[in-house]
């Protein structure tokens, strides 16, 4: 039998963006527009008890579920989504309470939820690939593969533990928003620190900071090395004077004697636009990474950039086999 460690909770919402810049929030509207997702939920909470309007409690609902939806927390979001749509809010509810179920594995209310969706948006057929999806899944569901079973690692905390790259030695460098973060500022998104890179040697399960210059009192996450582990990859979440949001970038550093060198901006970045998830080939030369840039499909989807002798040629987007409407993030090579 194979045994895999669960190292870590995949909460790709985490690392991108809110507002950098803090008001005093009156109400949950304000607070999720201002992506405030954990003010929101408690707000949002309180409004909906208090109004005794169907409609309203709609709205508020689905704001709700929207939340717990960027806040990786599923099963809520299920809940307050399938309220939205008994209160008559209408398919956006439908199709993100489909989505949902789907997420958490619950594959046969999905199909239902997404037959129920094709029938209220009058083209049965459009979800038809999600359907399929999931008869496929309660499928696989019926056989069980028993040649592996999958563990929780020690080192995992009570926070946000995710993206494990692979280091020297054995080592694994993960992104975690755990009390010894960089920095005593809570980040409004989740309520919790700003997220760094840690490194952990899976043997002994120490989980230490990985390197003063690469972790700041921003976001950072979603490190990747290149193959003899001189260059590092990764994304940070900050703004300068000119934009109240902290737009993620591509950044990149070079190892320097037992430490690594100041980061800095990968040369086709551009501003207001997130991008993160660098996935490296194996010879270096290509970046595949996810960005929301208008230029894509819609949401976030998956680039990528060759090397050239100045940086990085303009990235390409990949193709409508890969890319849809809604987010492709977290690559792999």
């Amino acid at each position: 039998m194979i045994r895999f460690l669960l190292l870590f909770s995949l909460t790709a919402s985490l690392l991108f963006p809110s507002c950098s810049f803090t008001q005093k929030i009156k109400d949950g509207r304000t607070a999720h527009e201002l992506k405030q997702y954990e003010v929101a939920t408690r707000l949002l909470e309180k409004e909906y008890n208090k109004t005794d309007s169907r409609v309203e409690k709609g709205k508020i609902a689905f704001l709700l579920g929207d939340s717990y939806k960027h806040l990786n927390r599923t099963p809520d979001a299920i809940t307050w989504f399938r309220a939205a749509y008994d209160y008559q809010y209408g398919v956006d509810a439908l199709r993100e309470l489909a989505y949902a179920l789907k997420y958490t594995e619950q594959y046969e209310e999905a199909r239902q939820a997404f037959k129920d969706l094709g029938i209220e948006i009058g083209s049965p057929y459009e979800y038809r690939k999600e359907i399929t999806a999931c008869n496929v899944a309660i499928e696989w569901q019926k056989q069980p593969n028993k040649e592996y079973t999958v563990d929780l690692a020690g080192f995992n905390s009570r926070n946000a533990d995710y993206a494990p790259s692979l280091y020297e030695n054995g080592q694994l460098v993960f992104t975690s928003d755990r009390a010894s973060a960089t920095g005593d500022d809570t980040y409004h998104w989740t309520g919790q620190d700003f997220s760094d890179l840690f490194v952990v040697d899976p043997a002994t399960e120490i989980v230490q900071p990985f390197d003063p210059n690469l972790n700041s009192t921003f976001n950072e996450g979603t490190a990747v090395f290149n193959k003899d582990f001189t260059e590092v990859y990764f994304t940070r979440c900050f703004s300068g004077e000119k934009y109240e949001d902290n737009f993620c970038k591509l950044m990149m550093s070079q190892r320097s004697g037992a430490g690594w060198t100041v980061p800095v901006v990968l040369n086709f970045v551009e501003d207001q636009v997130n991008y993160g998830h660098p996935a490296l080939s194996d010879n270096g030369e290509r970046l595949y990474f996810s960005s929301n840039h208008p230029d894509g499909w819609g949401g976030y989807d998956l680039y990528y950039a060759e090397r050239n002798a100045e940086g990085w040629d303009p990235p390409v987007l990949l193709g409508r086999s890969i890319n849809t409407p809604r987010n492709e993030q977290f690559p792999f090579v």
